[in-house]
């Protein structure tokens, strides 16, 4: 330690220096005793380590009104029930090669329950690796997991009634007096839908069922694999946000992409909505079109 203890002699001779190097002189100070008290991580008790795990906003955007338990594995990650339209803050999960499932209410039996990842880091799928699914929960990165509706039976897994569906979210700040928003339609019976203000220009187009406006979409081949690369594919592209203009009051649609009819929505969450500047949220229809359960759900992020 006898480096210290040159430095110390050094700053009683740094009173001359401006405030801001002698600031700078300090920090060094610490870094350095910082590093000589080190202990190796082999030797560091396992209860003192700082515990490695994803952050995930659960979300039950399920078309019917039961609320619902997350799990990865068999551990419960929420600590209530996360009812219908419901989204929870960001909670601790298992990273890597995960296994999220869902039971409903007081049910112990999985309604959905599903593979995701498979590595510690974001990779570029490819016709090698987009079988396997890479993709999933990453240490220190934030995330949603959606449980929705499933469009058509599995005959894969027959038993998942619902679908999961996890995506990156990019919580960097938008840009002065912007919000960001993502949109997703998650109902089974809906046409591919376009998201804009009332009267004005789509923000997005042709979303369609368990898909978000703009994200780059995998697309895989009869026997499971993908292209080779797949051109803008990145985490800040599955479920990507948009930056939009800061609003109050403002009334948005959702119309057919194919006819530009306006698509009836219950309820008045798109009525009098305010996107605030430095703000993100998730705007996501779910409930069926032919029952008349379509609707509206905005959860902010930050």
């Amino acid at each position: 330690m006898k480096i210290i203890d040159h430095i110390i002699k050094k700053l009683a001779r740094l009173k001359s220096l401006p405030r801001l190097k002698y600031t700078y002189a300090l920090s060094g100070l610490v870094l350095l005793s910082a590093s000589c008290k080190k202990t190796d991580y082999l030797d560091t008790d396992n209860s003192q380590r700082p515990p490695l795990s994803a952050k995930v906003k659960l979300v039950n955007a399920l078309s019917i009104t039961p609320p619902l338990n997350f799990l990865d594995f068999t551990r419960q990650i929420n600590t209530a029930l996360v009812t219908h339209n419901a989204a929870t803050d960001y909670l601790d999960t298992q990273f890597g090669k995960v296994q999220f499932n869902t039971t409903e209410g007081s049910n112990t039996s999985y309604k959905s329950s599903y593979v995701f990842g498979g590595s510690a880091n974001f990779v570029q799928e490819n016709d090698k690796s987009s079988f396997s699914g890479p993709n999933g929960p990453i240490a220190d990165f934030y995330h949603t997991l959606f449980a929705v509706a499933k469009r058509k039976p599995s005959k894969i897994n027959p038993g998942n009634r619902d679908s999961l569906i996890l995506v990156y979210d990019d919580l960097t700040t938008p840009a002065s007096g912007k919000a960001k928003v993502r949109f997703a339609n998650f109902s089974p019976d809906a046409p591919n839908v376009n998201f804009s203000a009332a009267g004005g220009t789509a923000i997005f187009t042709n979303v369609g069922y368990g898909s978000f406006g703009d994200q780059t979409v995998l697309t895989y081949d009869a026997a499971g694999k993908g292209p080779a690369t797949i051109p803008g594919l990145s985490w800040k592209t599955l479920g990507p946000f948009k930056e939009i203009n800061a609003t109050s009051a403002a009334a948005f649609e959702i119309r057919n992409s194919t006819t530009n009819g306006v698509v009836p929505i219950a309820g008045t969450t798109l009525n009098g909505v305010t996107f605030e500047a430095g703000k993100i949220y998730t705007i996501f229809i779910n409930g069926t079109v032919t029952a008349g359960t379509l609707s509206a759900t905005i959860i902010t992020h930050n």
